[in-house]
This record gives structure tokens, C-alpha cells and sequence, in this order.
């Protein structure tokens, strides 16, 4: 009995270990350290300065965060420059005026060639941006306060590129890809980015030929990287600034913390939900790196992918992808030998019966239907866990007691069969089943149990704090993110099944234990993850006039939610040009309002001409005081090609498209913006514009929200629009 408790609880302890390293942030330095290391504290006072209000484009609080960076950058001797001009969006239908600012930190023996670090200092309407991305803003600051205070300044520059627009579809990185001449000279590219509060910063995405730059992430030391996560990412519909700098076809890497994902975008993005821990790690491998690639030859030597994890004591595992094929050359044999010493029969019999039951436990998924802050919650994945454990437990012991071996030794060969195939086909994905499958090899052909012991403390620190990051972090506990996690949960299981039977013996006692405990974790889940300040539910609130009618509405995205219900009341839904000139908005729910009267945005006819079947249309159009954003939209005629204030928009790399043409123009300047468009003569053709501003009309007045609801991404808005026919 003693030896079946000290084998669950060194397995816990392994399991908790893995997730713990993780989530675990380095501890803030104080800002007495000394000025050539980088201190959290200090970099804190930069995002108490920038995170007091929310600074979206087209604010004074915009402006006023411009300044403040351009001021500390003088105070380093730094001469800083603001890129003022219209960005074009190439990845969303966006547009804008931009103010990227660009500082260079001179080195003593520059060739022309610079290291970039990137943040972006623009916030979402709703939230003062403290994580995102403030932190990375003060982060930057910081470095470069730290690089200068050197003893001996690096040989190369090191630019950094505060840039506009992010927030706004990547605007200010267009930009400066797009136009400045400076970003020709980029070497290596590094971004810093937030979707939290708290977290690692984990460097989650890599440019192309990553190997010599992951090389030099090693330098950083205490890091979290994954080529998996890398992977994965570059098949998400997701970017930051680094898909714009994409286009220089540079080496690259990119970092974010993602824990604390209910507060993104939210007004609780603040500096007091902000965790230190998480900007101190920003600055240490933004320091690291800088000296590091700052001390190298520029440009960075071109090199193929890499295969990179992390792994405790070892650091960051690198190597190229041509070892992975190695490895599966080498793993193939193993697999082969069992086949032949077990047979065909008995090896694919315990195949079958694992990827059978792994498939109905990711199957019952179906019902784990989690929202809120139940859907980011560990105990809720605890439980989901602790059931998959239970589910493929019992079938394993209830069947290895009837066909002893079989079910591990089919198990694995699932495994080496799917490392040894991902080592072929997808390399940089291969090592969380390649190195785990070896040892357990090793373990089924020594019958040591060091060996399983070894077999299992690699597989776990490999995988379990993966699938951590995977459901909790990425994902969330239910669909997608439940389903990865129990996948990996019931794999795990039987690869370590020899290890785990020691512990439960009998498929009885393990069913016994492992399903009602499962059960009580989800009821302590269900007690105690509520609405709460730092896990708060989203909200926001529109109002939306139609200045050719003369009516108003006021509403909701989401009325259900239970304090916007009790604001709105009974909800019809809203006017259909709501949905038009928002691809976001699939319906408005709310009531009608008396008007506020606010003011419309003007549109004017610059040009008007047809040639040849031809028609080319330009319009001015200026907007309100105060408005953020403009929506710009031609219902009723395909547009052949478009410019907005002389810039023509490139389509090729959009992420999705609209059936009519449609732009979001942020931060109109007082004279206006200029929208070009050539059109089918004989069509004719509705020109819709809305003008968007923070806040409520004061004839709106709504009760002050409680800690648990929070204002998120645009917050409470009021739109005004109006449309012309040509």
C-alpha cells in the first residue's frame, strides 16, 4: 500500500511540476537593481503612465501616450521619429492614420543592419491596455534604458518600432513595411505582445528558417518555446504586427502572455490585474536577445526549421529538422521488432482498443459545454482530466487482465507509429511524441522500473504542462481546447499504463476512485469559479442613429447577459444597417431611443467620370469630433479597385473577404479621408458611411457596472450613419 501512494503521489507531483513551469513567472526585479538589469518596477511606471485611460486611435489619450514615449526616448539621447501617414491594411479591410515612433539605440560598429523590437501602443475603445500592450511599451522602455546604461554600447542598432494601429488590423506595421526606408535594413525582427494579464511570455511564433534564431533565444535562458506551438500557430486565422513583417521575409520571433485571457480587451486590462512576473519575463529575454543578437553578425545567416522545446534543467533543445528524421528512422525498428516478437494480432488488438476508447472519451466531449470563466478554469479541467484517466484506466486493466501486455504494447506502437509518421511529415510537431515513445520503449524492453519511472517523468514534463497550455491557456476547458486535452490525457494514459496499474491494480478500484473523484472536482469547479473582478463577464453597449430617417436605437450584441439584460429590458432586434456596416455584429438587440441628434459624418463629391464603361467615383468624407472610426461601404456594384488617400488597397492577402466592398478608416484626419473606386458604369450603386465614437449620447444614462462586469473591446459606442445614392 505504502509503495502504491508513493507511486501516485511522485506522479502528481511530476504532473503539478510540468504545469507549475509553465505558468510560473519570474520573479520581478525592484527598481534598485542595477541600471544595466532590467527591473518589472521600473518598467511598471511606464504602464501606470500609459495604461491611466483608454488610448485607442483618434483620442487625445492616443496623443497624449505618443508624447509620453517620444519624451522618454529623448531622455535616453535617443531622437526619435514619428511615421505619420495612411496605412493600408493587407491582412483586414482596415485603414488609418498612423504615428508609428522609431528610436535607434546606435551601436559602435553598425553596417547598416539593425535588430527590431517591436510593441504597439495603441488600445481596444474599452480597456486602458495595461497587458496589451502596455507591458510590452514599458517592457521596451526599459531595454532600452538598460542597453544604454552599458558600460560599452553593442556593435549593431537596435531599433525599436512603437507602432500605431494594431488594434486597428496591424496598421502601423503595414506602414512601416510598406513605406519607411529604414525597413529594408531589418535583420532579425522581435515582437512583444499580450492576450492577458499574467502568464509566461511565451515565443509562440517564429519567421521563416527559424533555426539560427531559436539558437539564439537559448541566450535568454529561462524561456518557453515549443516548435509545436509554432506550428500550430501559422494555421490559425490569428496575427499581430509580425504577420505585416512578414513581407521582408526576415528571421523573426515572437512572444505574448496569455493567461488572464477574461480580462483582454476589457477595462479590466489595467496595471492592477497587470502581474509583474509577466512583464519581468517580456524584459529578461528582450535583453538577452538584444545583447545577443546585437554582439552578432548582421544579417542573421540563413538556416532551415528547426525542432525546439523546452525541457527542465536542459534549457531550450534545439536541432534541425533533418534529426528528426533520424529519430524516426531509429524508432521504426522498435515497433517492427514488437510486431514480430507479439504478432500482428495481439499488438493491433491493444492499438485498436486505445485509439477506440480515446475517441469516445473525445467524443463525450461534446456535452462539456463551459462558458465564462469556467471556460479558462483548471479546476474544470481537473475534473475533465481526472475522468479521461478513470474511462481509459478501466479499459486498460480490464482488458490487460484478459490479454496480458497486449493493450501497452498495442499503445505502443500507436505511439511510434504517429511519431515516427509527424517525424516525416510535419518535423517541428514530432517531439512531443517521438521522445516520450523512446523511453517508453526503452522502459517495455528493460522491464526496469527506473526505467518506467524515467519514461514517465519525460513523457509528462513533456506533455502535461502542454496540454495545460494547450486547453486552459489557448483554447479554454470546452470544445476544441476539451477535446485536445482529453485526446492527450487518455494517450499519456496508456503509454504510462504499466506505472499507473501499479498504483490502482484492479479496473474496480480505479473506475471507483478516479470517476467519483472526477465528479467532486466539478462540483468544487462549480462553486467556486464565479463572475468575479478577475474573472468578470463582457459587455457593451450601442447606441446607433440613422441620420437619413431620423431614427435611434439603442442595444446589444449580446442580451443575454444578465446586468445588459436588466439595462435593456424586452429587446426587438435592431435596423439591418447595423449588421451591413459591421461584419462583427450579426444582429443588434435592443429598443428604439429617442434621437440625440448627433452629428453625421459628411460625404463629398471630390470626382465623378466614366470612360469607356468605366466609372470613377472619389469622395471626401469627414467625420464628428471625437470619432474613432469610420465605416465605408458599396452596397450594389462590384469595385474593381479602390484607394483610399492615394494609396491603392491590395486585396491578395486578406484574411477574409465581404461580398461588397468595405473599409474601416481610423483616425480621420480634420481634412478628411479621400476613397477612390472605379465601378461598372451602368451600376448604380448605395454609398454607406457610419462614424463611430466612444461612449453614450447624455440622453442614455446606464447604472454603473458591478466589479463582475467589465466593458470589452469597443465598449459602449455610439454610431451615426448614413448612406447616398449614386
Amino acid at each position: 500500500m505504502i509503495a502504491r501512494l508513493a507511486t501516485a503521489l511522485g506522479l502528481v507531483v511530476v504532473t503539478a511540476l510540468s504545469i507549475l513551469r509553465i505558468v510560473r513567472t519570474p520573479a520581478p526585479v525592484p527598481a534598485t537593481a542595477p541600471d544595466t538589469v532590467f527591473s518589472a518596477e521600473r518598467a511598471l511606471r511606464h504602464v501606470a503612465q500609459i495604461a491611466q485611460r483608454p488610448h485607442p486611435m483618434g483620442t487625445e489619450e492616443h496623443d497624449r501616450v505618443r508624447d509620453y514615449i517620444v519624451a522618454q526616448l529623448k531622455a535616453l539621447g535617443i531622437e526619435p521619429q514619428v511615421q505619420e501617414t495612411t496605412a493600408i491594411g493587407t491582412r483586414y479591410q482596415e485603414a488609418g492614420r498612423v504615428q508609428n515612433i522609431i528610436g535607434v539605440l546606435r551601436g559602435s560598429a553598425p553596417n547598416g543592419k539593425v535588430v527590431l523590437l517591436m510593441v504597439h501602443y495603441d488600445g481596444v475603445e474599452a480597456g486602458p491596455a495595461a497587458g496589451d500592450d502596455g507591458a510590452g511599451v514599458g517592457a521596451l522602455l526599459e531595454t532600452l534604458r538598460a542597453l544604454h546604461a552599458r558600460p560599452t554600447p553593442l556593435p549593431n542598432d537596435i531599433m525599436a518600432l512603437f507602432t500605431d494601429g494594431e488594434e486597428a488590423g496591424l496598421l502601423g506595421a503595414a506602414a512601416f513595411v510598406r513605406e519607411h526606408p529604414r525597413a529594408k535594413d531589418v535583420a532579425i525582427a522581435l515582437n512583444f505582445e499580450a492576450r492577458g494579464t499574467t502568464g509566461r511570455s511565451y515565443m509562440f511564433e517564429t519567421g521563416p528558417g527559424n533555426l539560427d534564431a531559436v539558437r539564439a533565444l537559448r541566450a535568454a535562458g529561462d524561456v518557453t518555446a515549443g516548435s509545436v506551438f509554432t506550428t500550430i500557430y501559422r494555421t490559425l486565422p490569428n496575427d499581430t504586427d509580425l504577420s505585416e513583417l512578414a513581407l521582408l521575409g526576415v528571421p523573426a520571433l515572437n512572444f505574448a502572455f496569455a493567461s488572464g485571457v477574461e480580462r483582454y480587451h476589457t477595462s479590466h486590462d489595467d496595471v492592477a490585474h497587470l502581474n509583474p512576473g509577466s512583464v519581468q519575463h517580456h524584459g529578461l529575454q528582450m535583453v538577452a536577445l538584444a545583447e545577443k543578437l546585437g554582439s552578432g553578425a548582421l544579417p542573421r545567416p540563413r538556416t532551415g526549421d528547426a525542432v525546439f522545446f523546452d525541457f527542465p534543467l536542459t534549457g531550450l533543445i534545439v536541432y534541425p529538422t533533418w534529426i528528426a528524421f533520424v529519430l524516426a528512422i531509429l524508432l521504426i525498428p522498435l515497433p517492427l521488432l514488437m510486431l514480430k516478437e507479439r504478432g500482428v494480432v495481439a499488438v493491433l488488438t491493444g492499438s485498436a482498443t486505445m485509439l477506440v476508447t480515446t475517441a469516445v472519451c473525445a467524443a463525450l466531449t461534446i456535452f462539456v459545454k463551459l462558458s465564462g470563466p469556467a471556460l479558462w478554469s483548471g479546476t474544470y479541467a481537473a475534473a475533465i482530466v481526472i475522468a479521461a484517466i478513470g474511462v481509459n484506466l478501466t479499459v486498460y486493466l480490464l482488458l490487460d487482465r484478459r490479454y496480458p501486455n497486449r493493450m501497452h504494447e498495442g499503445a505502443l506502437f500507436v505511439w511510434a507509429t504517429l511519431g515516427a509518421t509527424l517525424s516525416f511529415a510535419v518535423p517541428a510537431v514530432s517531439y512531443p511524441f517521438v521522445w516520450p515513445t523512446l523511453f517508453a520503449l526503452i522502459a517495455w524492453y528493460s522491464r526496469r522500473l527506473i526505467a518506467e519511472w524515467i519514461a514517465a517523468i519525460v513523457a509528462l514534463m513533456m506533455l502535461a504542462g502542454f496540454a495545460y497550455t494547450v486547453s486552459v491557456v489557448m483554447l479554454g476547458v470546452s470544445g476544441g481546447g476539451a477535446i485536445a486535452l482529453v485526446i492527450l490525457t487518455s494517450m499519456l494514459v496508456w503509454l504510462l499504463a504499466p506505472l499507473l496499474a501499479r498504483v490502482f491494480v484492479d479496473w474496480r478500484f480505479a473506475s471507483a476512485v478516479m470517476l467519483p473523484l472526477s465528479l467532486v472536482v466539478a462540483l468544487v469547479a462549480r462553486a467556486t469559479t464565479k463572475l468575479s473582478g478577475d474573472h468578470p463577464a463582457r459587455s457593451s453597449l450601442l447606441y446607433a442613429q440613422d441620420a437619413d430617417d431620423g431614427r435611434a436605437f439603442f442595444g446589444t450584441t449580446s442580451p443575454r447577459a444578465p446586468w445588459t439584460r436588466s439595462v435593456l429590458g424586452e429587446v426587438t432586434r435592431g435596423p439591418d444597417w447595423t449588421t451591413r456596416i459591421d461584419p462583427s455584429i450579426q444582429y443588434l438587440y435592443g429598443h428604439t431611443v429617442p434621437s440625440a441628434a448627433m452629428e453625421a459624418p459628411n460625404v463629398s463629391i471630390v470626382s465623378d467620370s466614366t470612360n469607356g464603361g468605366v466609372r470613377s467615383l472619389t469622395v471626401r468624407v469627414n467625420a464628428m469630433r471625437g470619432t474613432t472610426a469610420i465605416v465605408v461601404r458599396v452596397d450594389g456594384a462590384t469595385v474593381h479597385g479602390a484607394t483610399i488617400d492615394g494609396r491603392v488597397v491590395d486585396t491578395t492577402r486578406f484574411r477574409q473577404r465581404t461580398t461588397n466592398w468595405m473599409t474601416e478608416y481610423w483616425n480621420v484626419p480634420p481634412e478628411g479621408a479621400v476613397f477612390s473606386f472605379t465601378t461598372d458604369a451602368r451600376a448604380p450603386f448605395s454609398l454607406e458611411v457610419a462614424a463611430r465614437r466612444p461612449g453614450l449620447p447624455p440622453s442614455i444614462t446606464v447604472p454603473t457596472r458591478p466589479d463582475s462586469v467589465v466593458a470589452s473591446q469597443i465598449g459602449d459606442a455610439s454610431i451615426v450613419y448614413r448612406s447616398m445614392r449614386f
